[in-house]
């Protein structure tokens, strides 16, 4: 019985090394946009917002605030196609960062997890896609 029990400890030990495991990836970005009064409303045109890479906007739209969790990094374009020189600044307008070292009085182009990625102080701005990466 013993020696039932350890061979299938063994078999069980090898089996779980010869298949890597891949970590189950869960990330989402949600953008908002102020409303007439001045009132930030969930944007709902933001498609398959939980897969990684480049995602285009039918056009493009108006966005204020910016959140994301799950993703190392996402970044915001004024253009589609995630083109590159015309990325997003954004501030932080939470308290201290606390899952990075980053300069909060500096505008980012990378966008770290959490909700308070502001996309300008006070309007709207136009977003053409966004990109994230796990």
């Amino acid at each position: 019985m013993v020696v039932r029990f350890v061979l299938f400890i063994l078999i069980a030990a090898l089996s779980a090394t010869s298949f890597p495991l891949v970590a189950d990836q869960h990330g989402s970005v949600r953008m908002y946009k102020l409303n007439s009064k001045d009132q930030m409303v969930n944007r709902r045109w933001v498609k398959k917002s939980e897969q990684p890479g480049c995602h285009d906007l039918r056009g493009r739209k108006k966005a204020h605030r910016f959140a994301q969790v799950g993703f190392s990094w996402c970044t915001v374009y004024s253009e589609g196609d995630c083109l590159a020189g015309s990325e997003i600044k954004a501030m932080w307008h939470g308290e201290k960062y606390r899952t990075a070292d980053i300069d909060i009085s500096a505008p980012q182009i990378k966008l770290l997890p959490g909700s308070n990625w502001y996309l300008d102080e006070s309007e709207n701005i136009l977003v053409g896609s966004w990109f994230c990466e796990y």
